[in-house]
């Protein structure tokens, strides 16, 4: 096989497995009345609470003004709530609220079950498979830079 076959082959499952994720994804956070970057947020703030907005933005990829406008969101549904630091009183931070921790757990479970099926794919090959994704990510970016 020619070697751009192979990068075309490489890109195209990486692409439908995009996809896939992202419809997969769109799909869960609709059935939690979630946009997807809501979701996002709440996955975020899940696993580092207590962060500035600048630091949000940054974790979910988005600019400053944009995750300002979804927090604000967030909060009027109650699912976080904006305080002071206790590190620096000038700055605010974002945690989940009860009912936050609740529609994240939901989506966690949501994620889980129709993730599942991948936990039949042995771990060697679960394992090669990571490996692989690293030696390619290193590949690309040395090859960007």
């Amino acid at each position: 096989m020619v070697e751009e076959d192979h990068i075309h082959q490489v890109v195209r499952s990486f692409r439908e497995v995009n996809r896939v994720l992202y419809l997969i994804t769109r799909e869960e956070a609709d059935k939690l009345d979630l946009t997807m970057m809501q979701l996002f947020v709440l996955q975020s703030l899940k696993k580092k609470p207590d962060i500035s907005l600048g630091e949000l933005a940054d974790l979910v990829q988005v600019g400053n003004s944009t995750m300002s406008g979804i927090v604000e969101r967030l909060v009027k549904l109650g699912l976080i709530t904006r305080q002071r630091s206790e590190t620096d009183r000038r700055s605010l931070v974002m945690r989940l609220t009860p009912e936050g921790e609740e529609k994240q757990q939901a989506t966690y479970i949501l994620f889980k079950e129709r993730l599942s099926p991948l936990l039949e794919i042995p771990e060697d090959d679960l394992n090669r498979l990571l490996q692989l994704h690293d030696q390619i990510l290193h590949k690309i970016k040395i090859k960007g830079e």
